[in-house]
């Protein structure tokens, strides 16, 4: 009897396969994590552009743009489809203060307004900022509550200098004789009923002058993209956080430092810059020391912009238009692009 011969893959013919599939694994995988980041690039974009277009709106409606220390995003709700939650914050009143709600007033709210304070908001998030939790605590008088993170910041007036504008001092800090799209002109007062601009006095151009950008990843700190343990960066849509004075740090700097010893702030006689040539942190002094001893895109989350995607960072413009911008880019142009009224030329960005 005429026995038939089986077909079977020999073990060569299959390791033969298995490796032309994993080449073509290999080949395919950086494509497919490539088409993913550009689509979550397009995400955070559409995510500035939405925020730049509701301060716009904010702006149409009210005459003025909101005063960012005081939170920008969360007066932002009624314009991204958050109506809701507009009503809950725009009905908030401090037991303690003869005005309304303020993101940097974190005591007596009503356990009814802190429990939205946790509402996750995917306009808010950037969809390529680290993955793990997005809230922190807060705590007041009757204990503590979460908020949720935000990825997108507003700029108060730089403390740090371009070229050829001059600074004044109060309290120690060094402040500037221009103004960002959401600042008063003295920038301290945590009053929400406080101002920024309104759309004539950004004499700069909307195109020119910039409204958000990226600080990303919050609660977490991170420094040249990777977590520092034990340590935080807080931004809440809320509020908390939201127009910080932006920073410089040392490029060797990996904890985020910013003791004032050495950050170069003067006293109340004029500007000086850092004794300590290892300063940690630097204000003024940023544009003053060599190319490259100080770092102010990308290096950290910590009152700078912070992206997760590769070499650049999102921003929005006051003419609700949004893009990404090369963190190559120069410090003088970056700041100019801050300030609506300096009326400096800004150059390529």
């Amino acid at each position: 009897m005429k026995h038939q011969r089986r077909s079977a893959f020999t073990l060569v013919e299959l390791l033969v396969v298995i490796a032309i599939i994993g080449v073509l694994v290999a080949l395919l995988l950086p494509a497919v994590q490539s088409a993913r980041e550009a689509a979550r690039r397009m995400s955070c974009a559409n995510n500035l552009k939405q925020g730049a277009l509701a301060m716009m709106t904010f702006e149409h409606t009210h005459g003025y743009f909101p005063y960012s220390r005081t939170g920008s995003l969360w007066r932002a709700l009624p314009y991204v489809e958050q109506v809701t939650l507009a009503e809950k914050f725009e009905a908030a009143k401090h037991p303690t203060e003869p005005y309304g709600y303020n993101g940097q007033l974190t005591a007596g709210w009503s356990p009814e307004l802190k429990a939205v304070f946790n509402t996750k908001l995917s306009v808010f998030q950037c969809p390529s900022a680290a993955v793990g939790e997005r809230s922190f605590e807060q705590t007041d008088s009757a204990g503590t509550f979460k908020v949720q993170s935000a990825d997108y910041t507003t700029p108060r007036i730089p403390a740090l200098r371009p070229i050829g504008h001059p600074l004044w001092y109060q309290a120690g800090e060094p402040q500037m004789n221009f103004n960002t799209a959401m600042s008063p002109p003295d920038s301290r007062s945590t009053d929400p009923t406080r101002r920024g601009a309104t759309a004539g006095q950004i004499t700069d151009g909307f195109s020119n002058t910039l409204m958000y950008y990226e600080c990303a990843g919050s609660p977490q700190l991170f420094v040249r993209r990777k977590p520092v343990a034990g340590k935080q960066a807080l931004i809440a849509w809320a509020g908390a956080g939201d127009g910080v004075k932006m920073r410089a740090y040392r490029a060797d700097n990996l904890t985020a430092e910013t003791s004032p010893i050495s950050s170069g702030i003067g006293g109340a006689a004029g500007p000086t810059t850092p004794t300590d040539p290892n300063s940690a942190c630097a204000w003024e002094a940023a544009i003053d020391n060599p190319a490259g001893s100080f770092v102010f895109i990308n290096h950290t989350n910590q009152a700078q912009p912070f992206s997760f995607h590769s070499n650049v960072v999102g921003i929005s413009l006051c003419d609700g238009s949004a893009r990404f911008i090369s963190e190559s880019i120069s410090l003088d142009v970056f700041l100019n692009l801050l300030l609506r009224d300096d009326g400096q030329p800004i150059g390529d960005f």
